[in-house]
């Protein structure tokens, strides 16, 4: 299993800003299946959302929503993976877009 923290601040960094129901219902899109999975169905978002608000990785912008700080953005955006994300944001924007229509 992956890193539930690291899981958490990069679906968060998709699709900033958001709730932890949020994530756990994005998660699937962004993240492998199995991986998504596991940390469902063992509760390790919430975990993570809590540590990462503790240690400063996530800011509250309004009740229950959370942005990536400076600290949070670095941990997910190495080694290429900004890319992918800003792809993904790119797409889930475009995908919304088109509900409201």
């Amino acid at each position: 299993m992956s890193d539930p923290l690291f899981a958490y601040l990069a679906v968060l960094a998709v699709i900033q800003p958001g709730r932890v129901q949020d994530v756990e219902r994005f998660a699937p899109e962004v993240l492998p299946p199995e991986t998504s999975e596991a940390l469902l169905a063992s509760g390790a978002f919430r975990e993570a959302h809590s540590f990462a608000s503790l240690h400063g990785y996530t800011l509250q912008v309004r009740r229950g929503t959370y942005f990536l700080t400076a600290k949070g953005r670095e941990l997910v955006r190495r080694d290429g993976l900004h890319k992918e994300i800003d792809n993904l944001r790119m797409f889930l924007m475009k995908d919304q877009r088109k509900k409201y229509k």
